[in-house]
């Protein structure tokens, strides 16, 4: 008897909810086809203009919807024009021809190694393209991902200017290993070694993409799965990044441009603390509440009580500046696009801030049908002060939360002021010196033969040579060094990666229904990397910052090389411009590991 109506229940509130449907409007079928052959379009987006009802047609093209009078259907499908279809009343039946996005489809996507349709690609690759960041005021290249590339997640560890980022392509893929997706420039890999050692607080302080200017990239691609990424190997399991910098077009007329901005920024909101007698009023409460004498209260005229504002030392109107100058134009034989440019932004929370010079020169020239070399040349010289404001418990942040805000910042002598285990804020902001500068230089220089039409031949070295000098001197007026009479580290750090690449491509379609694309080729890649630092304690005086000052010197260097070798491969083949067929292969011998 239960079984019975239970069964009951559920088949009157299943008709109920059918009902429901059928009377938010009337029932539509169709079948979606495509323009070209009338053959079949499966999983074409069908939905109701203005409201949130929807399906997807089904391996023959044809799908099912509830649709209200007088309503509109919006039909999209990826390499396909969208198109809308205003639903008659009485109608039997709706049939739709989609027309493919001829423009969307012709697009040419940066992959690995090359060039591909969009209508040819197999992987999942996003793009950001330069409509997409042109006039778009943004100090890093990594700020040009943020919302515009879906699976890609972008994030600053800290506040401060040209800092530390994580991006994550579809999540986090290990625990204990590294995260980063691999970045290649022009060709060219980057290095996104943290070369930066001697901050003070507990956070990645630089930024592999902050030495690159967004003024001069063209478009970003960004690998995402397995099938994008194989041919890269191990290294792209976390995802690539491609990015393109601008060059200059053939026959095209020389063009002079510059471009400035100038940016203030603000704390949206500063921590609220409370006054001087606000304070004294709720100690005199708890003084009462735990049972204590009303005639003797800590604070018998709270109104008395001065205020020390030290989140106004600590917050500033930030500004930041930029300037960029570039020529670009080419005639039948050569192209070029040079550049220049200056940045500096200040961060809300003083003292940090981040500077940068950068110039970049890319050419090409075309010695004959078949030969054509070109180089690709990016200089920065970066500084950064990278003083100690991020989650450093001893960090000019909590150093002005936490004394109460009754409590002096000077000594009477004149002196700085110290509560608890905290520096004082103004001894950090005015004398904690933790400057960084850093050089770097991304060159390309290729050279392309074409045997006949379809198959060329592409040779390429390339450097990233990039260095880091710091020079951080604490004296004794915070925490850090007055226990040693002062404290210094000076430190170098060099990376160099030199890298040669061969790449045989051949290209070629069969009729209108067969179109084959292939590669194979081969890296030879060396990496060096070296540090030195030094230190120094016990100066004479705070006027004295260098370490040959200091009665106690220490120092120590490490270097370390390795090599890579590298052979790689891919086909595409594509029938009918529609079904695709692709594989990637790569293997690596690496000298880390006794290859």
């Amino acid at each position: 008897m239960k079984t019975r109506v239970l069964i009951g229940l559920l088949f009157f509130l299943a008709t109920h909810s059918f009902a429901q449907t059928d009377s938010a409007g009337e029932r539509i079928t169709g079948r979606v086809t495509s323009a070209k052959d009338r053959s079949a379009l499966p999983g074409v987006s069908v939905s109701v203009k203005g409201s949130t009802q929807g399906t997807v047609t089904d391996a023959e093209g044809r799908f099912a919807l509830a649709v209200p009078p007088a309503g509109t259907l919006v039909f999209s499908y990826i390499g396909y024009l969208f198109k809308e279809v205003i639903v008659k009343s009485g109608s039997n039946g709706v049939d739709v021809a989609l027309e493919e996005d001829a423009k969307e489809l012709s697009e040419l996507v940066v992959v690995g190694y090359g060039q591909q349709t969009r209508q040819s690609l197999t992987g999942s690759v996003a793009s950001v393209t330069a409509a997409d960041i042109r006039d778009i005021p943004v100090p890093s290249t990594d700020q040009l991902l943020q919302g515009k590339t879906t699976g890609v997640q972008v994030t600053a560890n800290s506040g401060v200017p040209g800092g530390g980022i994580f991006i994550r392509v579809r999540g986090t893929n290990s625990v204990n290993a590294g995260n980063d997706p691999l970045y290649v420039i022009d060709g060219v890999f980057i290095n996104n070694t943290n070369l930066i050692t001697t901050g003070l607080g507990n956070q990645v302080a630089s930024n592999p993409l902050a030495d690159l200017n967004p003024a001069d990239i063209e478009s970003i691609q960004v690998l995402k799965d397995a099938n994008a990424t194989a041919i890269y190997g191990s290294r792209g399991a976390n995802g690539v990044v491609l990015i393109t910098t601008k060059r200059g077009k053939v026959n095209a007329r020389s063009r002079i441009n510059f471009s400035t901005y100038q940016g203030w920024s603000q704390a949206a909101k500063k921590y609220e603390v409370v006054t001087g007698p606000q304070l004294a009023e709720l100690e005199n409460e708890r003084h009462l509440n735990d049972g204590g004498d009303p005639t003797r209260l800590p604070f018998p005229n709270p109104a008395d009580e001065p205020t020390y504002d030290r989140i106004s030392d600590l917050f500033r109107t930030a500004r930041t500046s930029d300037y960029e100058l570039s020529v670009t134009g080419g005639n039948e034989k050569t192209t070029f696009y040079v550049g220049g440019g200056y940045f500096r932004q200040e961060s809300v929370v003083q003292p940090s801030n981040f500077e940068r010079y950068s110039a970049r020169v890319n050419l090409d020239h075309f010695f004959s049908d078949r030969l054509k070399v070109g180089t690709s040349n990016a200089l920065a010289r970066t500084g950064r002060n990278v003083s100690s404001n991020d989650n450093n418990p001893t960090g000019v942040i909590n150093s002005g939360l936490y004394p109460r805000s009754n409590l002096p910042v000077f000594n009477t002598d004149g002196s700085y002021a110290l509560y608890g285990n905290f520096d004082n804020h103004l001894a950090l902001i005015n004398h904690l010196n933790n400057d960084a500068v850093g050089h770097r230089v991304i060159s390309n220089v290729y050279a392309e033969y074409t045997f006949f039409e379809g198959l060329s031949l592409r040779s390429s070295w390339s450097i990233d040579f990039n260095d880091a000098y710091e020079n951080n001197y604490t004296n004794t007026f915070i925490s850090a060094g007055r226990a040693s009479q002062g404290r210094a580290v000076s430190a170098l750090t060099r990376d160099i990666t030199l890298l040669n690449e061969q790449v045989l491509s051949y290209r070629k379609e069969f009729g209108e229904r067969h179109r084959l694309y292939a590669l194979v080729g081969n890296t030879i890649q060396k990496n060096t990397f070296g540090r030195t630092t030094l230190n120094g304690q016990q100066f004479p005086s705070n006027d004295f910052q260098t370490i040959a000052s200091s009665a106690t010197q220490t120092g120590s260097s490490s270097r370390s090389a390795a090599g890579l070798v590298s052979y790689f491969g891919k086909v595409n083949y594509s029938y009918l411009n529609r079904y695709s067929l692709e594989g990637s292969l790569r293997a690596d011998a690496s000298s880390r590991f006794g290859a």
